[in-house]
């Protein structure tokens, strides 16, 4: 429940009643379904509504990819128990037209995948599940006074309204714009370095490009990690030998 300031100003409650994914935006968009009622049942001339949506990120839980996706956005799995935290989606406004009693509303929330926001990494971060959402309101409200005088009031941040975004809508809605493409924003001193590198690689796509970079990393990684190991053994090794020549 909202309770607006001062004497008068009516009371409003606001719930999310369900997300549904825009079938004709010209970019990726999902639909916020916004109850709004005024609890005495009285009129309402007009709402300007603000809207923040937030990614509950504590409570879900997370498999090992998943955790090791996240790194870029909250740390290392040791970290989270300070670092998990709410991820600002978007600010999103509307305009609610007269009613009287109660009536609905959609929030038009843009998506995308820029790498570049932490909600983008996030989401593309997960493999399944349900994204979990709180939905924090406030604004202004144009009412009739008991004169017949139009006045306002203020709605207060006192409101959260919570959901969950099933991951997979999340994807199909990426696919069904971008197919299987993600795009990757570069600096132009990067995107340089990377096209110089194709055309004396003579690769057919910037995909090879990077797929043999990734290989190539890859490889000096598993590299490290097997020298690595083998240096432990020559240690343990050296270690055994000191002892029984000790005895």
């Amino acid at each position: 429940m909202i309770s607006g300031e001062g004497a008068g100003v009516p009371e409003l409650g606001l719930d999310l009643l369900g997300i549904e994914a825009e079938a004709f935006a010209a970019t990726p968009t999902l639909n916020l379904r916004i109850g709004l009622r005024r609890l005495d049942g009285g009129p309402v001339q007009c709402v300007l509504l603000t809207t923040t949506v937030t990614i509950a990120a504590a409570r879900r839980e997370y498999g090992d990819e998943e955790r090791e996706r996240l790194t870029g956005v909250f740390g290392t799995p040791d970290m989270w128990d300070r670092s998990l935290r709410g991820l600002t989606w978007a600010r999103v406004g509307a305009t609610v037209p007269t009613f009287r009693g109660g009536t609905e509303t959609t929030l038009s929330l843009p998506c995308g995948h820029d790498m570049q926001v932490a909600a983008d990494r996030y989401l593309h971060a997960l493999d399944d599940g349900d994204v979990p959402l709180d939905l924090t309101f406030n604004g202004t409200v144009f009412y009739p006074g008991e004169d017949g005088k139009l006045r306002t009031g203020q709605i207060p941040w006192h409101h959260e309204a919570t959901g969950v975004l099933p991951v997979q809508a999340w994807r199909d809605l990426m696919d069904r714009y971008y197919g299987g493409a993600r795009w990757l924003r570069l600096d132009d001193a990067c995107f340089g370095r990377l096209a110089a590198y194709r055309a004396r690689r003579a690769h057919s796509s910037f995909d090879d490009t990077v797929d043999e970079l990734l290989r190539r990393a890859e490889a000096e990684r598993e590299g490290e990690r097997a020298r690595g190991e083998e240096r432990a053994r020559g240690g343990e090794a050296a270690r055994e030998g000191e002892e029984e020549w000790t005895v």
